[in-house]
């Protein structure tokens, strides 16, 4: 893969989990889901990226969504 298709994935990424964590605060904030439920959506993200944790990018992965899960990302607003 070359420099630039490298940069372009990384930014997918980077683009794609911004997004999404985005989306998880916007449905808390408009009462679609609640706090357990954005816990359970990023709790199935890391089943789905631990079974990536042999690479480095996996395990990268799992470790920004366990800080999400740590620091109650989405905030909690109560």
């Amino acid at each position: 893969m070359t420099d630039t298709a490298a940069a372009k994935a990384i930014g997918m990424g980077i683009a794609g989990g911004a997004i999404a964590t985005a989306l998880i605060d916007l449905l808390i904030a408009k009462g679609v889901i609640d706090h357990d439920e954005a816990r359970g959506v990023l709790e199935g993200a890391m089943y789905r990226a631990a079974m990536y944790t042999g690479t480095f990018e996996g395990l990268e992965a799992t470790k920004i969504i366990g800080d999400l899960l740590e620091s109650g990302i989405p905030a909690s607003s109560g």
